[in-house]
Protein backbone atom coordinates (compact mmCIF):
# COMPACT_ATOMS: atom_id res chain seq x y z
CA UNK A 1 0.00 0.00 0.00
CA UNK A 2 1.40 2.88 -1.21
CA UNK A 3 1.36 6.36 1.27
CA UNK A 4 -1.47 8.80 1.34
CA UNK A 5 -2.64 6.24 -1.51
CA UNK A 6 0.18 7.39 -3.57
CA UNK A 7 -1.00 11.08 -4.09
CA UNK A 8 1.19 13.83 -2.92
CA UNK A 9 1.66 15.27 0.23
CA UNK A 10 3.27 18.24 2.18
CA UNK A 11 2.70 19.70 5.41
CA UNK A 12 0.66 23.10 4.92
CA UNK A 13 1.18 26.07 7.37
CA UNK A 14 -0.32 25.03 10.40
CA UNK A 15 2.01 23.03 10.98
CA UNK A 16 5.29 25.18 9.84
CA UNK A 17 7.17 27.69 11.69
CA UNK A 18 7.01 25.85 15.36
CA UNK A 19 3.53 25.79 15.38
CA UNK A 20 3.65 22.26 15.10
CA UNK A 21 4.47 21.26 18.86
CA UNK A 22 4.92 18.17 21.05
CA UNK A 23 6.07 16.76 24.53
CA UNK A 24 7.11 12.71 25.57
CA UNK A 25 4.92 11.09 28.05
CA UNK A 26 7.61 8.00 29.44
CA UNK A 27 9.45 7.87 25.78
CA UNK A 28 6.27 8.31 23.50
CA UNK A 29 6.34 11.72 21.67
CA UNK A 30 2.75 13.06 21.15
CA UNK A 31 1.87 16.34 18.50
CA UNK A 32 0.04 19.02 20.20
CA UNK A 33 -2.82 20.54 17.37
CA UNK A 34 -1.94 23.45 16.47
CA UNK A 35 -5.34 24.97 15.49
CA UNK A 36 -6.91 23.99 19.16
CA UNK A 37 -6.88 26.06 21.93
CA UNK A 38 -5.58 23.56 24.13
CA UNK A 39 -3.10 20.51 23.65
CA UNK A 40 -5.47 18.01 21.99
CA UNK A 41 -3.13 14.95 20.94
CA UNK A 42 -3.17 14.38 17.19
CA UNK A 43 -3.67 10.75 16.12
CA UNK A 44 -0.88 9.45 13.48
CA UNK A 45 -2.73 7.65 10.83
CA UNK A 46 -0.11 6.74 8.47
CA UNK A 47 3.32 6.91 8.06
CA UNK A 48 5.99 6.31 5.36
CA UNK A 49 9.43 6.04 4.61
CA UNK A 50 9.55 9.83 2.40
CA UNK A 51 13.43 9.26 1.64
CA UNK A 52 16.32 6.70 2.71
CA UNK A 53 19.98 6.39 2.20
CA UNK A 54 22.78 5.35 3.53
CA UNK A 55 24.72 6.25 6.69
CA UNK A 56 26.90 9.80 6.38
CA UNK A 57 26.16 10.44 2.43
CA UNK A 58 25.38 14.08 2.84
CA UNK A 59 27.63 15.48 5.09
CA UNK A 60 29.72 12.97 6.51
CA UNK A 61 32.35 15.27 8.54
CA UNK A 62 29.33 16.44 10.61
CA UNK A 63 28.11 12.94 10.97
CA UNK A 64 30.23 10.74 11.05
CA UNK A 65 28.72 7.56 13.26
CA UNK A 66 25.10 7.88 11.84
CA UNK A 67 24.47 4.41 10.44
CA UNK A 68 21.49 5.37 7.70
CA UNK A 69 19.84 8.39 6.31
CA UNK A 70 16.14 8.67 6.39
CA UNK A 71 12.93 11.03 6.70
CA UNK A 72 9.51 9.81 7.73
CA UNK A 73 6.30 11.17 7.13
CA UNK A 74 3.09 10.98 9.18
CA UNK A 75 -0.26 11.77 8.50
CA UNK A 76 -1.49 13.35 11.62
CA UNK A 77 -5.42 13.95 12.26
CA UNK A 78 -6.95 15.99 15.29
CA UNK A 79 -10.17 14.48 16.52
CA UNK A 80 -11.21 17.18 18.16
CA UNK A 81 -11.17 20.18 15.31
CA UNK A 82 -10.56 17.66 12.33
CA UNK A 83 -7.20 18.91 10.96
CA UNK A 84 -5.45 16.54 8.90
CA UNK A 85 -1.95 17.47 7.45
CA UNK A 86 1.57 16.11 7.31
CA UNK A 87 4.86 16.13 9.40
CA UNK A 88 7.94 14.82 8.22
CA UNK A 89 11.22 13.58 10.91
CA UNK A 90 14.53 12.77 9.99
CA UNK A 91 18.30 13.13 10.26
CA UNK A 92 19.18 14.33 6.63
CA UNK A 93 18.82 17.75 7.25
CA UNK A 94 19.81 20.24 10.08
CA UNK A 95 20.54 18.49 13.02
CA UNK A 96 21.83 20.94 15.91
CA UNK A 97 21.75 24.50 17.34
CA UNK A 98 18.81 26.28 17.83
CA UNK A 99 15.73 26.94 15.35
CA UNK A 100 14.99 30.18 14.42
CA UNK A 101 11.15 30.12 14.71
CA UNK A 102 9.21 33.11 13.66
Amino acid sequence: MKFNKGRSYHGSGAVSGGKLTGATDTDYFYFFCPKCSSRHIMRILEYGVHEEGHGGERYPEERPKQQSDFTLVFKIYCPNCKLTDFVKIGNMGWQGGELPIK
